[in-house]
């Protein structure tokens, strides 16, 4: 600044100057500025406590008026544009400094920000001057400035403390995920406007830029939305962008030349022609991936989803909404693949003829398209909350179901039970979820398409299984070590466990081997470590039991506890659970009903007899609950749309947590399953009614069958049991039980233990249990049966119960299938790479056939990565043990540290690196 161009001064440079005269201990005085002689503000304020009046004059002469005027014990701030020659030294005597000051806004921006140095980059840009007279007018009341590190003022400190003083700037180091997540937040637009207001374009423009800049390649189209005050769109753009990219980038000519099109709209917005490809594609990478660690947080969620909204008319705007099925973001591209996943399922199931039922109807091709489409809706980051998901997740299973051969190996009552169990419960539980359906009448179309080939295979297997049943109880057949007859369930399985170790025994009346699926997967699910699911030794399977017909509470319950045949209430319950008992040397064993249960006092969530019988290990080793919420849901509530977690279950969860502290082993079972009402059924009028779907013998019609022998406790031995899921006798509820469906005769009985701790209890850990069509795509041609043979039936013993034999006893597990010789696993664990690996790991505890394994159906998931679930089961062991074996494996797979196979941030998805994989171990790709 020259002698000759004095500038304009300022309340922040007038500030500075009186702070400077301060620290030099002056409390009041004149203070003389060499500036132009004009003042725009008031002429009178307030200086820490202290008036302060500002006088411009023109001349010498008016100085000396100004001086012979001033007050006492205030500051008197002069104004001028003469100089110290001009004023002479009489003058300048009464003023501070005996002198003028000639204002240099960036010595007040040093002084603020305590620093003894400038960068050279602050004083010397364009505009310097506005951008410390900007940094003065900003500066906090409530202290100023944080000091300069090391003394020197850099810009770096200068724009960032601006920033997180009045932009609401996080304090920690800037990244650009918090840039773009600061961009979107609802205030930031109002701070910039503020500061702006406050400090003056230059500095505000200056700060915007030094922001932007942690963006690296996307700084600069992001720089101008902000410098235009549209800083909120930058993420819902950055989506935009990534879709329009990658229609670009794509095979059809027509979402190419789309793309091309609203990219050329949107130029105004993302900075016009001239900016770089890559800026675009690091603007969308990042607005992309920001919104995706959003969605993953509870916390920011709805903000994320406000984005996606607006991103959503953004795209409207750019008149490319036919371009959203390329996003796996926007919300409008997961209706547009749910709506190409119903086609490829309409298109995947087809009608067969009625004695081909069990072959496969779907072919291979088909659901490949079912797969894809179905990856591409997983794929989309809103699709875990979207409720049409869950619905359709079902669909896509039962196609996988109905692409396989679903015959049975045997028609033995064993072989069709070991069929429910393992495929046709958990097929019930995907119809839940499917029958529950959507609100667009396309997508409906799709689940009941796939629902009515579904149900035409389960009347097959239903009316199979109720042939075999009607067989097995007239010929009085006994049980086997996986299929017990109910009333053997508690001598032969919980009272020689409850002598080992102490049992908790919980009686799900009313659970179907369905639901037992969903309620025991949310147990483990929702308490990791706490509980592992396990089997009686040599089982390889889960076991489970045959009610007593008809399937009623009366008959099964009483049966259940009794250990033998009987009809009764609770009263009888007690009794015959207290003669069993005594009869297994387990004399303190107790039982609770409902009223027990449910005196609970206020504050505690297990009633005080019950907790104190479950916390007496010794005294009680066996305590059984009985829990009535799933059979009273039949009367009152909806089974069907009712989601089967441990909390819907009333006590359930608390029982649970408290056999864990105590150390029991838990067995979950039920006394009878149900079939659902889906308003798609016929009532049957019959006298004499023992169930609404039981009645006395008479001619019997289509969808019944009648029922003889010993183990049939109502009617006189002869009962006609309906079949048919949709056939009732009484009126209409919410579901029904009583007949001879699967769903409510077999039994599930499920064995949990604390951790994974089965040492001394006879119990091994469970292998995932799942179906593979479950867990995802089926591998390999489905011509194979999809049930093994049953194990042969185990003769009835008639000895003492201290003499029973008990299902504790070695079975051979079925071999593992070998994998095809050419398979990715198979030429890894057969190349001279993985002898070296085997070599050089030492001691691991997984087989090559564990690690061919686990390659093959790595190779064949999408993105190359499973769930726990699917890689506990390719590696054939259990959740519990998953972690060490992929551990194992890595050591023989992980070339030199290299992760060819590595677990996913969420902990438990493991993931294959393919190309590294053929890099590591020299195979042909």
């Amino acid at each position: 600044m020259t002698a000759g161009a004095p500038s304009v001064a300022t309340v922040p440079v007038v500030r500075a100057l009186l702070d400077e005269a301060r620290r030099k201990n002056y409390t009041a005085g004149a203070l003389g500025i060499r500036a132009r002689p004009e003042w725009p503000g008031a002429g009178t304020f307030e200086h820490q406590g202290v008036p302060v009046t500002v006088v411009p004059c023109v001349s010498t002469l008016a100085v000396r008026e100004a001086l012979r005027q001033r007050g006492p014990d205030r500051w008197l701030v002069i104004l001028t544009d003469r100089d110290d020659g001009d004023l002479g030294a009489g003058v300048r005597s009464h003023l501070i400094w005996h002198r003028l000051r000639t204002p240099d806004p960036w010595d007040a921006v040093q002084g603020r920000f305590a620093a003894t140095a400038l960068d050279p980059a602050l004083p010397t840009v364009p505009g310097h001057r506005e951008l410390a007279l900007g940094l003065l007018a900003c500066t906090p009341a409530d202290g100023g400035w944080p000091p300069a590190p090391g003394g020197v003022l850099t810009r770096d400190h200068a724009l960032g403390s601006v920033a997180r003083r009045h932009l609401g700037l996080p304090a920690e180091e800037l990244t650009a995920d918090a840039v773009l997540r600061w961009t979107a937040a609802p205030h930031t637009s109002g701070l910039i406007a503020d500061l702006r207001t406050l400090a003056g374009d230059a500095l505000t423009d200056a700060v915007l830029d030094w922001i932007a800049g942690h963006l690296g390649a996307a700084a600069a189209p992001v720089r101008q939305l902000l410098r235009r005050g549209q800083g909120g769109d930058a993420v819902p753009l950055g989506v935009v962008l990534d879709t329009l990219l990658q229609a670009r980038a794509g095979q059809r000519a027509d979402d190419v030349v789309l793309a091309r099109e609203a990219l050329v709209r949107l130029e105004p917005r993302t900075g016009g022609a001239g900016v770089p490809p890559t800026a675009l594609d690091a603007w969308a990478t990042q607005a992309g991936g920001l919104v995706r660690r959003q969605l993953e947080s509870r916390a920011e969620a709805a903000a994320a989803e406000r984005l996606l909204a607006e991103a959503d008319l953004l795209l409207a705007e750019a008149r490319a909404t036919a371009l959203a099925e390329c996003s796996a973001l926007l919300p409008a591209a997961l209706p547009a693949r749910l709506a190409r996943l119903a086609a490829a399922l309409r298109s995947a199931v087809a009608s067969s003829p009625a004695e081909t039922v069990d072959r496969p109807a779907v072919s291979a091709s088909r659901l490949d398209d079912v797969e894809a489409a179905w990856h591409a809706v997983q794929d989309h980051a809103l699709a875990p909350g979207d409720p049409r998901v869950t619905a359709f997740r079902a669909a896509v299973r039962l196609a996988r179901w109905l692409a396989l051969d679903s015959t049975a190996a045997e028609s033995t009552l064993p072989a069709l039970h070991r069929r429910h169990l393992d495929v046709d419960a958990w097929v019930d539980s995907a119809v839940n979820d499917a029958a529950a359906g959507v609100g667009e009448p396309e997508l409906g179309a799709a689940l009941a398409a796939v629902l009515a080939a579904v149900q035409q295979r389960r009347n097959r297997h239903d009316e199979q299984f109720a042939a075999a049943l009607a067989d097995h109880t007239r010929s009085d057949r006994p049980g086997s070590p996986a299929m017990l007859l109910l009333e053997e369930l508690l001598p032969e399985v919980v009272l020689p466990l409850a002598r080992r170790t102490p049992v908790l025994l919980l009686v799900l009346d009313g659970m179907s081997a369905a639901v037992g699926t969903e309620v025991l997967a949310d147990i483990v699910a929702r308490s990791p470590g706490n509980w592992t699911e396990a089997l009686p030794e040599g089982q390889p399977r889960r076991i489970g039991a045959v009610s007593v017909l008809p399937s009623i509470t009366e008959v099964s319950r009483a049966s259940l506890l009794s250990g033998e045949l009987t009809v009764g209430g609770q009263d009888v319950e007690q009794r015959g659970y207290a003669a069993l008992a005594r009869a297994h040397r387990l004399p303190g064993a107790q039982l609770f009903h409902k009223k027990p249960l449910d005196s609970t006092a206020m504050g505690f969530a297990v009633a005080g007899d019950v907790g104190a019988a479950i916390d007496d290990q010794s005294g009680r080793p066996l305590v059984t609950c009985v829990l009535n919420t799933i059979d009273d849901a039949l009367d009152r509530s909806d089974p069907a749309g009712t989601e089967w977690t441990a909390e819907a279950i009333k006590h359930l969860r608390p029982l649970l947590e408290r056999a864990r502290l105590a150390g029991r082993v838990v067995v979950l079972t039920s006394d009878h399953g149900h079939v659902v009402e889906r308003r798609q059924g016929t009532q049957r009028s019959a006298p004499a009614l023992s169930s609404a779907r039981s009645r006395p013998d008479g001619p019997v019609g289509d969808g019944e069958l009648l029922v003889t022998g010993r183990r049939v406790l109502k009617h006189d031995g002869r009962a006609v049991l309906a079949v048919d899921e949709r056939l009732r006798y009484g009126p209409l509820k919410a579901g029904y039980h009583g007949g001879a469906a699967p769903a409510e005769i077999v039994v599930p009985v499920h064995v949990l233990v604390a951790g994974s701790q089965t040492a001394g209890t006879s119990l091994v850990p469970a292998r995932p249990q799942e179906p593979e069509w479950w867990v995802g795509p089926v591998a390999g041609p489905p011509a194979a049966p999809a049930v093994p043979s049953a194990p042969a039936p185990r003769p009835r013993k008639t000895a003492a119960p201290s003499s029973l034999l008990t299902l504790f006893d070695d079975l051979e597990p079925e071999p593992a299938p070998a994998p095809a010789a050419d398979s990715l696993g198979a030429v890894t664990v057969a190349s001279a790479t993985y002898a070296d690996q085997r070599r050089l790991a030492g001691r691991v505890t997984v087989t090559d056939q564990q690690v061919r394994q686990l390659l093959d159906a790595l190779a064949a998931a999408p993105d190359r990565r499973l769930p726990a679930s699917a890689a506990a089961r390719a590696l054939d062991v259990a959740p519990a043990a998953l972690r060490g074996a992929v551990l194992h494996a890595q050591r023989l797979l992980n070339v030199e540290g290299y992760a060819v196979l590595g677990v996913d941030v969420d902990g438990s998805t493991v993931r294959l690196d393919e190309p590294l994989l053929r890099e590591q171990f020299e195979l042909r790709a």
